[in-house]
């Protein structure tokens, strides 16, 4: 009877490490995710979540205009990335207005936007502005001793058929991070952040955007 060759060693190192190739998954940092436009130029055949994004809690102090200013940012960003459905929520009142029209009779019946046909969420994200400070400390991303325009939001993404909390981060934008403001594709900034136009508080709040839309990307919920 043929007795089978005793494995080597090293066949059998070989062997558990193409097992463990095969079953265990990797993590990849956030700064390697693709840009806003990058992600917009590759193309996107997968399922698109329906997505909608809530006006921000500025918890930074200033203006309350500041949190719904950057909340817009990243809503026209998500839109821009081609992966998600998002949905209006924040000028919700005047899609109901506009089909509370049929209503007063005045409008043609083909012309009206019908009732009942508005689209639910499957997710929320919900942001709160914690740091939003044209100068501060950079900290290891700044050289020692220089002042930049800082920006960071606290954001939690929501499962609205459960109401679980699925993912909670916190993103952070500085003027001083490398290739900031390339991606954005808005080319003014939202009513209420127009103070910041063209300062370095703009790069520190679009490249806190971009991150936000990599983090988000990159959670493949």
């Amino acid at each position: 009877m043929f007795a089978p060759r005793p494995i080597s060693w090293v066949a059998l190192i070989a062997l558990l490490i193409n097992l463990g190739a095969c079953s265990s998954a990797s993590v990849v940092s956030s700064e390697g995710g693709p840009t806003i436009s990058e992600a917009q130029a590759e193309p996107y055949d997968g399922p698109k979540q329906r997505i909608a994004v809530t006006a921000f809690e500025n918890k930074a102090g200033g203006r309350s205009e500041i949190g719904r200013g950057l909340s817009e940012m990243l809503a026209d960003s998500l839109v821009n990335t081609n992966r998600f459905i998002v949905l209006e929520r924040q000028r919700l009142g005047d899609v109901k207005r506009e089909q509370n029209l049929a209503d007063s009779g005045r409008f043609r019946e083909e012309t009206v936007a019908p009732k009942g046909e508005l689209e639910g969420a499957e997710l929320i994200i919900r942001g709160s502005v914690i740091q939003f400070e044209s100068e501060c400390r950079g900290g290891s991303l700044l050289l020692i001793g220089a002042k930049q325009a800082c920006v960071a939001i606290n954001l939690r993404i929501i499962d609205v058929r459960t109401g679980r909390i699925v993912n909670s981060t916190t993103v952070e934008g500085t003027s001083g991070t490398a290739g900031v403001g390339l991606v954005f594709t808005r080319s003014t900034l939202p009513i209420g952040l127009g103070a910041w136009n063209k300062t370095p508080m703009e790069k520190a709040m679009r490249r806190c955007i971009e991150t936000a839309v990599r983090h988000i990307i990159e959670t493949k919920l």
